[in-house]
């Protein structure tokens, strides 16, 4: 893993800076090729009553463009990091989905300075045992999936299987439909979305998580147990919450990989009371 300092240039990343008030700025960070559309409307506009509220494209997503570098987590990292310091931003509530709470470690690691508190939903450390199997590069299963099917129809399935449950599918396809269109109307090149794979698979902090220091909260469905290119996310978020330092967690009953978009209401006031009891700007008062 190269140090910080080896890293290539920094690109500027395409954002948003929504709402404001006393509390300190939440940044959300995406998943795996995800840009920053994708996040429920209603989820960034209810956050951002109370406190700036930070989405952004990752290089190579949205209005972002990729780069012929060599893509990682601790790349992304520093590329927020470079952000935040334009913004003058942080101490921050820093939440990262998927593959964005793989950024969001490197993020506290590199710049603890920047972040003043962690939400890790759904993700991972990457290999944090020898049962749990962790492929390097882009997995098979994907590789075979975007040939088979094509990217938009491999995307479509992805989504509708990984995120939601079938029930949830079923009683409301808008929603599910929402998330796919706004997935591809900003989707990375392929080159770029197969970069941000690789970048996923081949993240590991797993002998750094003792060193993450700031109040940090798990979130997982209690249905994401699929086994994917990085195992299970469930098997994943328990290592987390087992593994930092007085790391919480808490469970969306009834929810899938996918619980911003099946239930954001329940996200909202899990987000809204973490952040109130545990905001950096109090803590320096």
């Amino acid at each position: 893993m190269p140090d910080a300092s080896e890293l290539p240039d920094r690109v500027p990343l395409a954002h948003t800076v929504d709402g404001g008030g006393a509390g300190a700025p939440l940044v959300l960070v995406t998943g795996t090729g995800y840009p920053a559309r994708t996040w429920p409307p209603v989820l960034v506009e209810r956050l951002a009553a109370h406190r700036a509220v930070v989405t952004f494209d990752h290089r190579g997503t949205g209005a972002t463009p990729g780069t012929p570098d060599r893509y990682s987590t601790r790349l992304f990292a520093a590329d927020l990091a470079a952000l935040l310091d334009d913004l003058g931003l942080g101490p921050a509530h820093v939440l990262g989905h998927s593959m964005g709470g793989r950024v969001a470690q490197w993020l506290v690691l590199d710049r603890p300075d920047l972040v003043g508190t962690l939400v890790l939903a759904a993700s991972g450390p990457g290999q944090f045992s020898p049962a749990h199997h962790q492929t390097a590069g882009v997995p098979v299963g994907t590789a075979l999936g975007l040939v088979e099917r094509g990217y938009e129809a491999y995307m479509r399935e992805l989504i509708t299987r990984s995120f939601f449950t079938p029930e949830f599918a079923g009683a409301d396809p808008d929603r599910v439909e929402w998330l796919v269109r706004a997935f591809w109307e900003g989707r990375p090149q392929l080159e770029d979305y197969l970069k941000h794979v690789a970048a996923r698979q081949e993240h590991r902090t797993t002998d750094r998580l003792a060193a993450i220091r700031v109040p940090t909260l798990v979130l997982i469905g209690d249905g994401d147990t699929h086994v994917g290119g990085t195992g299970s996310h469930w098997d994943q978020s328990q290592y987390l919450a087992s593994a930092i330092d007085g790391a919480e967690i808490q469970v969306i009953h009834g929810a899938k990989h996918g619980f911003f978009w099946s239930h954001p209401d329940e996200v909202v006031d899990i987000l809204s009371g973490w952040a109130a009891d545990h905001d950096p700007a109090q803590a320096r008062a």
